[in-house]
């Protein structure tokens, strides 16, 4: 794969050919696209289950199915996360993507939805604004940028897709979490009430990096949730050893300053 939008191929696997005993549900947005609901449409996005799950409640959530769109972030699908995020309510809950080149491994849209009963360290790192609802983090492995939901979720939404549209362009490979953290600025440090944080990391293409790697640094090991299948290595990993392999996938300084400065002048110019 050379290209972050590769074309959806139905003749590989794809969530068009899961049986119908692995879908859930349909859902549909709610007009502000604040909350989901169950739906019946055919032509609805569906809930299904996850046949490799990496925790209780593992679930995929897939954006129209039927339309065959390739593993391409869209706007609909931020709000879709969004929403189900907010239905669920759970702080223990996240909504996980990978593109294409970011260690995707299904080249059908989807999302991740799946629960881990700890805080990760992506949800109270420190952050410096770029703007409106828009920061970068500060002094985390792996430079991305983060998003609070400040009151209107379609406009969150637009501002998340404003970036990863940008990504797009450049066939910037690239990771999101939708999840819930401590307020990007302000509010009572000592018990800080949670909101709603997007966090996308611009990186370098999987394919690039080394063959033999501790673990794969995908969205969820970006967010500080290390996924281990070996035991052995679960005991002897150190944190430098973590912190060595998650600094692998950043994009080289230069380049993601780049596209912080093209991100503040699309945003600013949008406020």
């Amino acid at each position: 794969i050379s290209s972050i939008d590769q074309p959806f191929d139905a003749s590989s696997f794809n969530f068009n050919k899961v049986t119908e005993k692995e879908v859930l549900c349909g859902v549909e947005l709610s007009a502000d696209a604040d909350c989901v609901s169950v739906s019946m449409d055919a032509s609805s996005s569906l809930i299904a289950v996850n046949d490799s799950p990496i925790s209780e409640q593992h679930v995929l959530l897939l954006p129209s199915p039927k339309d065959c769109l390739n593993q391409v972030l869209t706007k609909e699908a931020i709000e879709l996360g969004l929403s189900f995020l907010i239905s669920v309510g759970d702080p223990d809950t996240r909504i996980v993507f990978n593109s294409l080149r970011a260690f995707a491994s299904v080249n059908h849209l989807h999302l991740h939805a799946y629960q881990c009963s700890e805080m990760l360290p992506v949800e109270s790192c420190r952050v410096e604004h770029i703007a409106g609802c828009c920061y970068t983090l500060s002094g985390y492995p792996v430079p991305g940028f983060v998003f609070q939901l400040d009151t209107d979720t379609q406009d969150l939404a637009q501002s998340v897709f404003t970036v990863v549209k940008l990504l797009q362009d450049r066939n910037i490979p690239q990771n999101m979490m939708i999840t819930f953290g401590d307020p990007c600025l302000g509010g009572n440090q000592d018990n800080p009430v949670p909101v709603i944080r997007v966090m996308v990391w611009p990186v370098k293409p999987s394919d690039e990096l080394p063959h033999t790697l501790p673990f794969r640094p995908a969205v969820c090991e970006l967010s500080g949730n290390i996924l281990l299948h070996d035991r052995a290595l679960f005991d002897s990993l150190t944190e430098q050893e973590v912190e060595e392999t998650l600094q692998l996938a950043r994009l080289d300084d230069e380049v993601f300053q780049e596209v912080v400065w093209a991100v503040r002048g699309l945003l600013s110019n949008s406020s």
